[in-house]
C-alpha cells in the first residue's frame, strides 16, 4: 500500500519531465527563430581630406540632407592654385623645347642627304630629342598631379546623403586623412542581426521575416533576407541583413527582433 503511495506520488512528475520533452521536440523542430539586430543605413561613409590646409567654408550641419555632387567644404586653395600656374609654366616650356628638338632634328636630317652632318651630330639630336619628350611627359603628370590635390580642397559628396556627425569647422587646419563628416545614405534601411551557427543553416537568401521595432508602436515589418555574410565571430556567430520597406519614423540606429516562421 506504500509502495502504491510512492508510485502514485511521482506520477505527477513523470508526466511534467514527458510534457518538456514533448515541448523541446516541438520547439526544435517548428518553433520560430527570433534574433535581435539594429537598422542601419544602406551606406555610410566618412568624408576626409588627403591634404594639409585651412578650411575656409562649411556647407553643411549635423541633420542636413546633401546631395551628390554638393560642395560641403572648402579648403583654402591659394598656395595650390599658385603651384598649378607653376606647373603649367612647367609644362609650356617643356612643349617649346620638344618643338625646338624636333625642329633641329628635322633639319639635320635634310642636311645628311648632302652628307653635311656626321651621325654623330644626328645621334645628339635624337638624344635631346627623346629627353624633351621626356621633360614634358614629366611636366605634364607633374600638372595632374597638382590639378588633383586642388581638387581635394573642395570636399563633396559622393551621393544624395544625411550628415550624422560634423567635424570640420571654420579656421581648423586638415591634415591627410583626418575625418571631416561622417554621412549616411538613407534612401534605403536595412536590419542587420546576428544569428547562431545552429540557426544559419535554417536561414537562406529571400527568407522573409517579421521585424518589430521596440521603439515604434506600430504592427511588425515584413522584410527579406539579403545577404548573408559566410564568415563567423569567436562567438560563432553569423551577419545577416535584411532590406526594410519605407516605414515612417525608422531611422538608422533602433534596436528591434527579426522572427523567422
Amino acid at each position: 500500500m506504500v509502495k502504491q503511495k510512492i508510485k502514485l506520488s511521482i506520477l505527477p512528475i513523470y508526466l511534467s519531465i514527458l510534457s518538456l520533452a514533448v515541448t523541446a521536440l516541438a520547439y526544435g523542430a517548428d518553433s520560430p527563430r527570433i534574433v535581435t539586430g539594429e537598422v542601419i543605413a544602406n551606406r555610410s561613409v566618412t568624408l576626409a581630406t588627403r591634404i594639409v590646409g585651412r578650411i575656409k567654408q562649411v556647407h553643411a550641419d549635423e541633420g542636413d540632407e546633401v546631395t551628390r555632387d554638393m560642395t560641403i567644404v572648402e579648403i583654402d586653395d591659394i598656395e595650390y592654385r599658385a603651384q598649378l600656374r607653376s606647373a603649367e609654366a612647367d609644362e609650356d616650356r617643356a612643349k617649346a623645347e620638344l618643338d625646338h628638338r624636333k625642329r633641329v632634328k628635322d633639319r639635320l636630317e635634310r642636311l645628311t642627304q648632302n652628307n653635311a652632318v656626321s651621325q654623330d651630330a644626328i645621334d645628339e639630336a635624337i638624344y635631346g630629342l627623346d629627353v624633351a619628350k621626356a621633360n614634358l611627359e614629366k611636366a605634364q603628370a607633374q600638372r595632374e598631379a597638382i590639378r588633383s590635390t586642388l581638387a581635394e580642397t573642395r570636399i563633396k559628396a559622393p551621393f544624395d546623403a544625411v550628415v550624422i556627425r560634423k567635424y570640420a569647422e571654420v579656421g581648423m587646419v586638415t591634415q591627410p586623412g583626418q575625418a571631416l563628416y561622417d554621412i549616411q545614405d538613407q534612401s534605403k534601411l536595412k536590419f542587420r542581426a546576428r544569428i547562431k551557427e545552429d540557426d544559419l543553416a535554417h536561414i537562406q537568401l529571400a527568407d522573409e521575416a517579421m521585424i518589430t521595432i521596440s521603439a515604434l508602436s506600430d504592427a511588425p515589418i515584413n522584410a527579406s533576407v539579403i545577404r548573408i555574410i559566410p564568415s563567423g565571430d569567436d562567438r560563432h556567430t553569423f551577419t545577416i541583413e535584411l532590406d526594410l520597406p519605407d516605414s515612417p519614423g525608422l531611422f538608422p540606429g533602433m534596436f528591434g527582433k527579426a522572427v523567422f516562421e
